[in-house]
Order: structure tokens, then C-alpha cells, then sequence
């Protein structure tokens, strides 16, 4: 059985970054809050994002170019995706900008092979857009997978095809959720996921994946 080192969402990733770029670098946090302490931390936070989105834009190129160390690391001139993220990411006290460099850092980890530094930043991923949510749901997947760690990589597939409305990365996941099942030898799992892949999302890329990995199970079945 052919097995694949890196799976295809992390192209779906860069892809939603790139998607998603403009909208979430040097956007501004919005709290509605009432107060004259909570004005001050809403000023706060506002300046803290603008300070975030500053630095992460400088880093764009490096990520664009594909040399994810020195995005990673930065220079002494500029801050890097690890610092940005350590300083303005978080649940509670992260920003747009802040936690948008999290979900990149953990994937420019992937990228470099580091899957086990990779998971624990996808995992630590707080972010509002639930298509970028969902993408480090499927990047903590990605990770699962290259560790050989198949049952986890199939529940975080999972919980990201439910994470997004939108009908072409459900469609992947839920593949993505199929091959790990394949690898484990879950065949008739991974059967019935591929067939209602195939049949949910015809003309699909994941389709044809389906198709092809019911192809391969034809004999295991």
C-alpha cells in the first residue's frame, strides 16, 4: 500500500492562509464591553494587535518564499513567528494577528519535518475563523499521521470536517479521516468513509481519492 509522507492539507492550509491573509493581518480586535477599565484593556488590546499584525506582515515574505527557519527565528531586526506568537497569542489575551502567527508557526514546523514541535503548537491554536480552526485541527491530523499515530490522526481529521461549512475541505478531511483508518487496517472504516465521500461530494477532488482508495482496498475487503 502506498503511503504518502506529507498529506495534501498542508497545501490546503497554506492555501487558507493565503485566503484569509488580508483579513486577518492588521485586523483589529473588537470587545464589546462597558466601562471605563474595559476601555482601556479594549485600547490596549488594539494597540497590541496593530503591533502584531505590524510584525507578522514582515515575516510574510519569508513564508512566501519558503524559508520557514527564518521565518520561524526571525532576525535581530525582526521578530520571528515563535516571538510573535509567544507574545500575542492565547485564548484569552491572544489577537487576530497573534494567533494567526501560532497556526503559521506550527505550520512552517510541519513543513520543516519537526511534526512532534509541529502538533504541540497546532494544538495550542485559539483562533476565531472556524476554516483556519479547522485547518489546525487537520494539521494536528497531518502531524498524528507522520508519527504513526493513526487513531488520533482519524478523530482530529474528524473534528475538523465538522469544524467547516465549507464543502471542498469537509470533503478532504473527511478523506484525510479514510486514509488513517486505511493505514490502521480499519478497512471497512475506511470503506464506508470513502463511499460517502464519493457520494456527499461528487466531482471532487477528495471524490477521486476516494474512489482511488477503494481501488486499493478492493482486495482487502
Amino acid at each position: 500500500m502506498e503511503q504518502t509522507a506529507k498529506p495534501s492539507a498542508e497545501e490546503q492550509l497554506l492555501y487558507i492562509v493565503i485566503k484569509y491573509k488580508n483579513a486577518l493581518i492588521g485586523a483589529l480586535v473588537v470587545i464589546v464591553t462597558l466601562g471605563a477599565g474595559a476601555f482601556f484593556w479594549t485600547r490596549h488590546q488594539e494597540q497590541r494587535e496593530q503591533d502584531a499584525a505590524l510584525q507578522l506582515s514582515r515575516v510574510t515574505s519569508a513564508l512566501e518564499q519558503g524559508n520557514f527557519t527564518l521565518a520561524i527565528n526571525g532576525t535581530k531586526q525582526t521578530a520571528g513567528l515563535s516571538t510573535i506568537a509567544n507574545e500575542y497569542s492565547g485564548r484569552f489575551t491572544g489577537t487576530p494577528s497573534g494567533n494567526m502567527a501560532k497556526l503559521l508557526l506550527a505550520n512552517a514546523w510541519y513543513s520543516l519535518g519537526k511534526y512532534q514541535t509541529a502538533l504541540q503548537h497546532f494544538n495550542e491554536v485559539t483562533i476565531a475563523n472556524e476554516d483556519l480552526a479547522a485547518a489546525a485541527l487537520a494539521g494536528a491530523g497531518d502531524c498524528y499521521l507522520n508519527l504513526n499515530k493513526l487513531k488520533e490522526a482519524a478523530e482530529a481529521y474528524q473534528k475538523a470536517a465538522g469544524k467547516t461549512d465549507n464543502r471542498i475541505l469537509k470533503a478532504q478531511y473527511l478523506t484525510h479521516e479514510a486514509t488513517a483508518y486505511h493505514y490502521a487496517k480499519d478497512f471497512s472504516k475506511a470503506s464506508e468513509l470513502y463511499k460517502n465521500v464519493i457520494a456527499q461530494y461528487p466531482g471532487t477532488t477528495a471524490a477521486s481519492i476516494g474512489q482511488h482508495g477503494l481501488w486499493q482496498l478492493s482486495g482487502s475487503l
